[in-house]
């Protein structure tokens, strides 16, 4: 039986951890960064920190983006019904499904 994965030569391991320190801001700019690239947060400051390249991907970026406008639209009418306002449903649909529409196209 043949092996799926050759063990890497101990030269190749990351062994070696460092710690940062961060403020909250920082943090989350990189948290960000790295999922907008796909990237686990390592791999990120990896590539980062040695020059290497880490292409946004743009797609996904859009598609947060998009998710994150319908859900404040939600959540305001959420909030004005709560409050007993008739949100302006006329106005904000158009807006979801536009979103929800682009959503959907993007990510075929």
């Amino acid at each position: 039986m043949t092996k799926l994965f050759k063990k890497k030569d101990p030269s190749e391991l990351r062994s070696v951890a460092r710690r940062i320190r961060l403020t909250e801001e920082e943090d989350k700019k990189i948290r960000h960064s790295a999922s907008i690239r796909q990237m686990d947060i390592s791999e990120f400051i990896r590539r980062a920190a040695l020059g290497r390249k880490a292409n946004v991907d743009y797609e996904t970026e859009i598609v947060l983006a998009l998710s994150d406008v319908t859900r404040v639209i939600r959540g305001l009418h959420a909030a004005l019904v709560e409050r007993g306002i008739t949100p302006p449903e006329d106005e904000w649909r158009p807006v979801i499904l536009d979103a929800r529409a682009a959503i959907l196209r993007i990510s075929k």
